[in-house]
């Protein structure tokens, strides 16, 4: 059967950004959460909404969505391409833009629950739409977040 399988990273990484006013390099830090529909094993397309909120340089905060599309190019190592839209909030004020990423890492299908662990790399475009003319590549890599609470659920475990 054809469960959704939902899953939310903390992303890390750096990049460039302002690449259309004054280039320079930055530190990037968000959260980005999806769910993905259609798959029934590991060798499965699946395709479905997300969410992400994250900082360039905590200069600005940004908030957006759009869609992800898995790629089973090997076996619990898909391709993920994301194409979206979001809002920026800068010193200048607020700002409308689209963004576009590339992730590959650890993805298998979780055949027990609804929620899949996944780990990997991405890169990430964001092209703004106002007066900020921003222009960023980010880089890094996706934790997910289960990762940080195993050793709670662990101890947790241990000590029932």
């Amino acid at each position: 059967r054809a469960d959704p399988q939902v899953s939310v990273g903390l992303t890390l990484g750096g990049g460039a950004a302002n690449l259309r006013t004054s280039p320079l390099g930055v530190f990037h830090m968000g959260l980005h959460g999806d769910v993905l529909f259609f798959r029934h094993s590991d060798h499965d397309m699946a395709f479905g909404p997300y969410v992400e909120t994250l900082t360039v340089a905590f200069e600005t905060f940004e908030v957006g969505g759009g869609v992800s599309w898995l790629i089973p190019v090997a076996e619990h190592f898909p391709l993920v391409l994301s194409a979206g839209a979001h809002a920026r909030a800068y010193a200048g004020g607020w700002e409308p833009g689209l963004h576009a990423m590339i992730w590959m890492g650890s993805r298998s299908y979780n055949f027990d629950s609804v929620y899949g662990l996944a780990a990997g790399l991405f890169v990430e475009g964001r092209w703004g739409l106002g007066d900020g003319q921003q222009a960023d590549i980010l880089g890094g890599v996706q934790a997910d977040l289960e990762i940080f609470a195993l050793p709670f659920v662990l101890l947790y475990n241990a000590l029932r």
